[in-house]
């Protein structure tokens, strides 16, 4: 029997599928491997954010056209072509970052969180109009359609207007001066798909920058004007919150075992001054769940509760954190060169070396380390980079920063992994204008300008893994 059905017949047994057999016998023990269920975790920065507000639900009213023309066409053929990538992986549980947020069809955002169950009208069209339908080309073949019977579509503080000068332009009306970075109210948000009933959501929009203890917004220690608390005038300090997008517990019920889902989006650690505020800013957003997964009491959630992760509890952390171990401009310690020990830490250290994560396995795939000496490239950013290529997530611009490490998904000690990796294929004809048909065809080279935001769907690759949850 190959091991893809036995994997599947031990997921339908220990769903219950066993139960008969178990009826004619005084005492039935399944076997322990029975009696857990495997399941696929998967992020994907997959760019469905779009340059005006309402433009994504435009997009995802309808289907693909065959030979796109118009640039709606074109973006309509980029949705397809993460469609294709999301049915080729076929995760149990996704998340999707930069996928702008509406109100029930209402495109903008909110600072009030949306109740357990909540489906934007963009998620649900994506659902129906690109999973549900296959997608595909006659020479790389068609991927099978997919259904998740639970969504959760959490509000964004990108694009919010803050009401004050974050960026010291002199203005306050302006991308920078929202309370995350977006040029409508919903930009860059994102949304979840889970094949496992979603029991419980803790979300913390609003929780305050400043309340985190020691963070670098009121306690930094750089000197003279760069210090944060220099820079951000006192009504600033009071009112800015830590998540850039959102901070969402997502509580999974797989299999009567509840796995908590940890998704966020920090801000890239770029696009400011001297005083490093986004920098900074990521460095806390990824200490949040540092702290969290470790029981901290500090947090309060939108709901109205408080505190951390009890001690013992599954969960997989999830999303684009915008930070390379070692390489890009992620707040950090100097890491080691090539061949020599040590590796950071930076601001991802703090979950990749935690004692509560999982490291056992790393994402990885041919076609990142292929795409860093990749001919078509227009710099040589990646060849000075001192992490492995081939974990790589991102395919940046050549010149600088170059391919990163910076989509994850960690699940925590008490899971086993099984399986790990980054949908990356290899380019077999670098010399194509990444529109043959092949696979490699939905990932493509970095910025071919015939296309979508010169990629094919996006500059990040899904990345996913496979975990063993145990039966309660």
């Amino acid at each position: 029997m190959p091991l893809t059905t036995r994997l599947r017949r031990a997921r339908w047994l220990s769903s219950g599928g066993g139960a008969c057999l178990c009826g004619l016998l005084a005492a039935c023990v399944l076997p322990a491997a029975l009696a857990q269920t495997t399941v696929r975790f998967a992020t994907f920065n997959a760019s469905l954010n779009r340059d005006a507000e309402g433009q994504l639900l435009a997009d995802l009213a309808e289907p693909a056209s065959a030979n796109p023309q118009d640039a709606q066409s074109r973006r309509r053929q980029q949705v397809a072509h993460v469609a294709e990538i999301i049915q080729r992986t076929a995760p149990d549980v996704l998340l999707i970052n930069e996928f702008d947020f509406d109100a029930e069809g209402v495109p903008g955002s909110t600072s009030a969180p949306a109740p357990l169950g909540y489906s934007s009208r963009a998620a649900a069209l994506f659902q129906d109009n690109y999973l549900a339908k296959p997608q595909g080309a006659a020479r790389r073949g068609f991927a099978a359609p997919l259904h998740y019977a639970h969504r959760y579509t959490p509000p964004t503080n990108t694009g919010i207007p803050s009401g004050l000068d974050l960026d010291a332009d002199g203005r306050v009306d302006g991308a920078n001066d929202a309370f995350g970075f977006g040029n409508f109210p919903g930009q860059y948000g994102f949304t979840l798909y889970s094949r496992y009933p979603i029991v419980a959501v803790r979300s913390f929009q609003n929780f305050l920058w400043r309340d985190m203890p020691g963070n670098l917004l009121t306690n930094d220690p750089a000197p003279g004007s760069n210090n944060l608390a220099r820079f951000f005038p006192a009504t600033a300090s009071a009112v800015l919150r830590l998540s850039s997008k959102n901070h969402v517990d997502v509580t999974l019920d797989i299999g009567g075992q509840p796995v908590h889902f940890l998704v966020a989006h920090p801000t890239p650690p770029v696009f400011d001054g001297e005083e490093d505020r986004n920098g900074k800013r990521n460095h806390d957003e990824i200490r949040f769940w540092s702290d969290y997964i470790a029981g901290a009491e500090y947090p309060y959630d939108d709901q109205g509760g408080s505190g951390g992760l009890p001690t013992g509890a599954h969960f997989v952390i999830a999303g684009d954190y915008n930070a390379d171990l070692c390489d890009g401009d992620s707040l950090k310690v100097p890491c080691s060169a090539p061949g020599r020990p040590g590796n950071g830490p930076n601001a991802i250290g703090q979950l990749l070396q935690h004692p509560l994560v999982n490291v056992t396995m790393t994402p990885a795939s041919a076609g990142g380390r292929a795409a860093a000496r990749d001919p078509n490239n227009n710099g040589a950013a990646s060849a000075s980079h001192v992490s492995d290529p081939t974990f790589d997530t991102a395919d940046f611009n050549d010149s600088s920063p170059g391919n990163q490490r910076v989509d994850y998904v960690l699940p925590s000690a008490t899971l086993t992994l099984t399986a790990a990796a980054v949908f990356w294929p290899v380019d077999a004809d670098p010399g194509d204008d990444n529109r043959s048909g092949d696979v490699f065809d939905l990932v493509g080279q970095f910025n071919k300008p015939a296309l979508y935001a010169g990629l094919p769907s996006s500059d990040h690759k899904l990345v996913y893994v496979d975990v063993l949850v145990p039966a309660p």
